[in-house]
């Protein structure tokens, strides 16, 4: 309860509105290709990478690699919804990202390429170079049990990011209001 209540930092009130900051709760990178890792032993995308310091994404000729995100959202309906991307730590030029819902089927710890796959919408599209916004409130709307996890997509070139476990504090945030 303290961890819930500590992640949610009042933005505003105005006209009866509340906007809460809600830091990820879950993150990982997820890969889904052909390629093997560990000596060839392992196909990549069965290694879970839910707890690394980094998420990343790219997409490649054969393979790809997609940074999932998980919100614990408030009980009230939303009226806004956006998603603040943080700034890249690492990336060649313009990053052009897409954004997707799935289910919150998922566990941080265990999460692959394997046990998770692209089955909802196309929220929207943005360029993050510097970081940037994305209005998500329909997703937010129907998200099933107050539970919302998104798929961050690039086109091209890798791009990484700071996940949970970095512990910075330049990371994925929703902004809700209500």
């Amino acid at each position: 309860m303290k961890w819930i209540l500590a992640s949610l930092s009042v933005l505003a009130v105005a006209a009866g509105e509340s906007t809460v900051s809600l830091r990820v709760a879950r993150d990982a990178t997820v890969s889904f290709n052909g390629i093997q890792c560990n000596n060839d032993t392992v196909p990549c995308s069965s290694i879970p990478r839910g707890l690394d310091n980094k998420l990343m994404s790219f997409r490649g000729n054969r393979d790809y690699v997609r940074v999932l995100l998980g919100f614990d959202l408030p009980l009230n309906a939303p009226t806004k919804c956006v998603l603040r991307v943080p700034k890249p730590i690492d990336n060649s030029g313009d990053v052009s990202l897409t954004v997707a819902t799935t289910d919150s089927v998922w566990e941080e710890a265990t999460v692959n390429g394997y046990t998770k796959r692209l089955n909802g919408e196309q929220v929207g599209s943005l360029t993050a170079t510097n970081g940037g916004e994305l209005d998500v409130t329909d997703a937010c709307a129907r998200a099933v049990n107050h539970k919302l996890s998104l798929f961050v997509d690039t086109a091209g070139a890798m791009v990484t990011f700071n996940s949970l476990q970095s512990g910075s504090g330049d990371v994925f945030v929703l902004d809700y209001s209500f």
